[in-house]
């Protein structure tokens, strides 16, 4: 059941609250046990499978809803809101707001590309187990659970810039999105993370109004979801220049460096900031 939060944090994964390497968060247990002393909410919002998100949840103890393939769905636990609202399914304890397009179609559309460009391309799909692993830095096991996608499709391209976007074109034309996410490109459905956090933000905001958000993110599939933020959080890679798309997010805070302790840095100073900055959308 949930509480009356006064601030709501939506994350990223891989490179912000996990280590990009080592899929530790252990860094961030101080910011961690802040949240959890203040009720505070943390959606986790990744292009991770739910099967992967629910590992997670496990191990950070965290019981609020999140956000599985950039989008694709919103699981929110059974009774955690205290009144009625649309959604798709009811599964496995959870209310499931499908936003996405099926997998099967995802990869259809995907195989489409390939045939009608002759670009080699290369999704989870084609992907062997282990395969995943040594790409991702996984284990068989979790390599498994990477493999079970519902609503988005990471793939490879072999080329260049030049391939790059013939497929990118490719993928809008036949009514799909791409986004770019750390060692991925992406191709899922109309659906991102922006559309989540406005959903969420519509659902927390009928037990408390005022409710402050935010959002922290590293990558450019997480632009979305710091547009829709009240208060959006880009960790910079410090070897690497200002992304132009920065540019397009109003009143987003840079901190310089990525994974864990830098998360850590910007959720204890988002905390700290909040009564300065006053409560918004």
């Amino acid at each position: 059941m949930m509480t009356t939060p006064e601030l709501i944090i939506f994350t990223d994964l891989d490179g912000t609250l996990l280590d990009r390497d080592s899929y530790s968060f252990e860094p961030a247990q101080p910011a961690l046990q802040l949240l959890k002393e203040k009720g505070i909410p943390l959606i986790l919002s990744s292009s991770k499978t739910r099967a992967e998100i629910e590992v997670y949840r496990r191990r950070l103890e965290n019981n609020y809803p999140f956000v599985s393939e950039n989008g694709g769905a919103v699981f929110i636990p059974k009774s955690y809101f205290p009144f009625s609202f649309h959604f798709d399914k009811e599964s496995d304890g959870y209310l499931i707001l499908e936003l996405g397009t099926s997998y099967p179609r995802i990869i259809r559309v995907l195989d489409s590309i390939r045939k009608e460009t002759g670009i080699r391309i290369k999704g989870f799909f084609d992907f062997a187990e282990e395969e995943i692993a040594s790409l991702c830095g996984l284990d068989l096991k979790q390599a498994k659970l990477a493999r079970k996608r519902e609503y988005d499709e990471p793939f490879v391209i072999e080329g260049g810039k030049k391939e790059i976007e013939i497929v990118k074109r490719k993928i809008r034309e036949k009514g799909m999105n791409y986004f770019r996410g750390g060692r991925f490109h992406h191709i899922l459905g109309n659906s991102d993370k922006g559309r989540v956090v406005r959903i969420l933000k519509e659902l927390y905001a009928k037990e408390c109004p005022s409710t402050f958000t935010s959002a922290i993110g590293d990558s450019p599939n997480d632009l979305p979801m710091l547009l829709a933020a009240g208060h959006p959080i880009f960790l910079k890679d410090e070897d690497c220049l200002l992304p132009e798309f920065l540019s397009s997010i109003p009143n987003v805070i840079i901190v310089n460096g990525t994974g864990p302790r830098a998360w850590n840095e910007a959720v204890l100073s988002i905390i700290g900031q909040k009564s300065d900055m006053g409560r918004g959308p």
